[in-house]
């Protein structure tokens, strides 16, 4: 019995290598699985389910449903970049979403799995962001949102992001 692990994929229409190599494994290898969890950033972000009929995005939904009717159950933790998955996601892959941290027993040793963004706890900035953004009210003003703003949303804050990250110590950063 294999259970699998990824995380931090950030897949995107324009990184057509990973993406490949990720259909690749859903189509081979993930199917020997008994459980597949994706522990975060599936997605380069993600802007809310309403977009789940883009392209570039049902392609993965596809596959990873796919997937799981062919083997493995699905176990999908929100990244720091797709917080906003949801329950429609979820079901179009027929997914389940565990929280961050989700404990389990793997194989008689209980184990914490966990998105790397919750250790940065030295990163108080990112720490409060983190926080406001997972709010229920926040995420609910947001996703009112017409999804072009959304994403032009998205867009500024992921530059605002990686400005910042120039600016900060390493060692806040690095876990």
């Amino acid at each position: 019995m294999a259970v699998f692990f990824i995380s931090d994929l950030h897949l995107s229409a324009s990184r057509p290598e990973i993406n490949r190599v990720f259909f690749e494994f859903l189509r081979g290898p993930a199917r020997s699985a008994q459980h597949l969890y994706i522990l975060g950033d599936l997605f380069e972000y993600w802007a809310g389910d309403d977009d789940l009929g883009e392209p570039f995005n049902a392609s993965v939904v596809a596959a990873l449903a796919e997937c799981s009717r062919a083997g493995p159950s699905l176990h999908v933790m929100h990244g720091n970049r797709d917080f906003l998955l949801g329950a429609d996601f979820a079901a179009a892959c027929n997914a389940r979403l565990i929280g961050d941290p989700h404990s389990l027993d793997l194989f008689g040793t209980r184990t914490l799995l966990m998105h790397g963004d919750t250790l940065c706890t030295d990163d108080i900035d990112y720490q409060r962001f983190r926080a406001e953004v997972r709010a229920p009210a926040w995420r609910k003003e947001f996703l009112s949102q017409p999804l072009a703003k959304r994403k032009e949303r998205i867009e500024a804050l992921r530059a605002r992001s990686e400005k910042e990250k120039r600016r900060k110590a390493p060692e806040i950063m690095d876990v």
